[in-house]
């Protein structure tokens, strides 16, 4: 079975100086794993940071998100304004006969890529508190 290393989007939260994976899990608190491993839940006022990291991409000059990696390939994600571009590109595979094109409703749209035919590609940070910690 293929390793699936998840891209995006990942949730950090900084805790008495060190970096964990994070989740929000009630509306005050924030869960820290270790590991992979819940590690502890931490009130959201106690975190030094809380931010989401997501990559993005361009494949076919316009920009997906990266979800995942897996076998030297992407899994990208489009959320599109209208969806016309891709709905017309989605609905002629057969000119990109490399990449594995999803549609999962009117607007959502993924491919599975292989990694070379995407390009760009950078980390966006959004930070959920304000300075001095609250949100």
């Amino acid at each position: 079975m293929p390793e699936i290393r998840r891209v995006s989007p990942a949730e950090r939260a900084v805790y008495r100086g060190e970096t964990y994976d994070a989740a929000e899990r009630v509306p005050a608190d924030v869960q820290l794993y270790r590991d992979g491993v819940p590690w502890k839940l931490v009130p959201i006022t106690d975190l030094d940071e809380w931010y989401t990291i997501r990559v993005r991409g361009t494949f076919l000059e316009h920009e997906f998100e990266v979800v995942d990696e897996r076998d030297g390939r992407y899994s990208l994600f489009l959320m599109a304004g209208d969806g016309k571009w891709a709905a017309r590109v989605w609905a002629e595979p057969e000119r990109h006969p490399d990449v594995d094109f999803q549609r999962q409703d009117q607007f959502t749209f993924v491919a599975v890529v292989p990694k070379h035919l995407v390009t760009d590609l950078r980390e966006m940070r959004t930070d959920h508190l304000r300075p001095g910690g609250a949100r």
